[in-house]
C-alpha cells in the first residue's frame, strides 16, 4: 500500500475517533445538564473531568488530522 493511502486511511480513522468523542462529549454534558441537581457530588465531578479530558483529546486529534492533511500535500 503506497504511503499516502495509509496517510488516507488514517486521517480517516481519526476523524471516526474524533466524531465518536464528540458525540460522547455532547451526550454527557447532557446528561450533567439533565442530573446535576439529583445526581451524587462525586458523579457530577468525575463527569466535568472526563468532559475536560475529551475535549483535550480532541483538541489534540484534530491538530493531528491538520498535521497529516499538510503532509498530504508534500507527498
Amino acid at each position: 500500500m503506497p504511503k499516502i493511502d495509509r496517510v488516507k486511511e488514517f486521517i480517516n480513522y481519526l476523524k471516526v475517533l474524533l466524531i465518536f468523542l464528540l458525540v460522547t462529549n455532547i451526550s454527557l454534558i447532557g446528561w450533567v445538564v439533565n442530573n446535576y441537581k439529583n445526581a451524587e457530588e462525586f458523579l457530577v465531578y468525575l463527569s466535568l473531568v472526563i468532559i475536560i479530558v475529551i475535549l483535550i483529546v480532541v483538541v489534540v486529534i484534530n491538530k493531528k488530522i491538520i498535521k497529516d492533511i499538510k503532509s498530504l500535500e508534500e507527498l
